[in-house]
């Protein structure tokens, strides 16, 4: 038997284990262990259900269950009401940063309105309640809120039994008012934990890329140089002399692995700020200048008429700024590039004014391109996050243009904005203050144009 048939032999063994293995594992049962864990919606619904219930609970036999007014009972419908309507949201939904805030915020709010149209509950009950979210707020983690909230409601045992007084079965706060208590330090226990970590994990792979990033560019960038020392030398006739035809063909290979060294350096560069923009570590250098000669010095960067016609502003009415220079370069040519990258060959416009009242200065940069649809507006300044228009025309870039124009614009004091409709175009609008900080040579003159 030949090795290739004894190689076709074992895969079709596998192939028949695989196919009997299939055949004889009962329906719904996974071999993946950790399918057996509860799924993060479902825990959300069911911690969700029982702070509902408990509340519910405490309202009916707080008082020998005698029914709460009608406004309680109706809270009380409604956020179970919710609780059905939250199972047909979609995920991306559930996920977003401020689902778990807006539903801790809600139920609080429902919750202490039951309570206090009931009229049955005290001052230091209300104090107790607070308390418990306090602590679901600042707990490490879901474990160390639960021990928490055991404690708590021990200690209010106590306070209760030491003051003394008639215990009974309908109105014993250990049987009505601490299950309600627990389930309430879960359930915001279990919402804070959740946002906690996933915005470390967001963080981590945030920083995972950024290294992987630079660890790859310094690697690649490495090698190249070599190749490019190489053909320097060759082209240079140093290893002999070189046929026209075979020298042409080295000036081509001499271009494209001198573009493909400059977008290493670059991306390598871009890796090392965003690392120095999460640290807090980026400085600012205020300098006294024009938004002209900011113009003039990108006027360079984009000499091609034919990818596409950039309208540069006037600026004549536009005083001098006193702001960091360089990253105000670095958010205009960041914006004009994204839009003549997505412009679709239409002019790009860019405006500039000086509001003088609130004396800070709005640049515009204008495309008519393919524009950016309206789920992927909140997140274009994310890191390493492209819009699905983006992937499909096969755009050059990583996804922290914008992230590191944001950046720069709060660094700035400033605020960036954007307004885009699909095939329509987009617009960006940076607002910064004309003065970052008092010029120490104009400080009592007024500004000039």
């Amino acid at each position: 038997m030949s090795v290739a048939e004894a190689t076709t032999s074992v895969e079709h063994e596998r192939s028949q284990e695989s196919t009997t293995s299939r055949r004889t594992r009962p329906e719904g049962v996974t071999l993946d262990p950790g399918a057996q864990r509860l799924p993060p919606l479902r825990a959300f619904l069911l911690l969700r259900y029982t702070l509902i219930i408990a509340t519910a609970y405490l309202l009916l036999v707080e008082e020998g269950l005698r029914p709460p007014p009608v406004l309680s009972i109706l809270l009380v419908v409604l956020a179970l009401a919710s609780n059905v309507a939250i199972a047909s949201l979609p995920a991306r939904t559930l996920r977003t940063p401020y689902f778990g805030p807006a539903i801790i915020a809600i139920d609080t709010l429902w919750i202490t309105v039951a309570l206090l149209v009931s009229q049955r509950f005290t001052a230091e009950f209300f104090f107790l309640y607070f308390f418990i979210l306090l602590l679901a707020a600042i707990g490490e983690n879901l474990w160390l809120i639960a021990v928490a909230a055991v404690a708590v409601c021990c200690a209010y045992l106590y306070v209760l039994a030491a003051m003394g007084g008639e215990w009974s079965l309908w109105a014993s706060p250990s049987l009505i008012r601490i299950p309600f208590l627990f389930a309430a330090a879960a359930f915001y226990g279990y919402l804070v934990d959740r946002t906690r970590v996933e915005r470390h994990r967001a963080q981590e792979a945030d920083r995972i890329k950024s290294e992987f990033l630079g660890t790859i560019s310094h690697e690649l960038r490495t090698p190249l140089t070599v190749i490019l020392g190489y053909v320097d030398l060759l082209l240079e006739d140093e290893f002999g002399p070189v046929p026209a035809e075979q020298r042409a063909v080295l000036a081509k290979v001499q271009a494209a692995g001198g573009n493909l060294h400059r977008y290493l350096t670059r991306l390598l560069d871009v890796s090392r700020l965003v690392d120095r923009l999460q640290s807090g570590h980026e400085a600012v250098a205020c300098s006294d200048f024009t938004l002209a000669s900011v113009c003039s010095e990108l006027r360079y960067d984009f000499p091609d008429p034919q990818r596409s016609t950039v309208e540069w502003p006037a600026s004549q009415d536009v005083p001098n700024l006193y702001t960091d220079r360089a990253k105000l370069v670095t958010i205009l040519r960041n914006l004009v590039d994204n839009a003549i990258k997505y412009g679709n060959g239409a002019p790009v416009t860019i405006g500039a004014r000086w509001e003088q009242a609130a004396n800070v200065i709005v640049v515009t940069i204008a495309d008519r391109g393919i524009g950016i649809t309206a789920t992927d507006l909140p997140h274009v300044f994310e890191p390493f996050r492209r819009t699905a228009r983006a992937v499909e025309t096969n755009a050059q870039g990583v996804g922290l243009g914008l992230y590191i124009v944001k950046q720069f614009a709060e660094l700035l004091r400033g605020t960036l904005s954007v307004e885009s409709a699909p095939g329509a175009g987009s617009t960006f609008a940076v607002r910064i203050p004309r003065q970052l900080e008092q010029p120490p040579s104009t400080a009592s003159r007024a500004p000039e144009p």
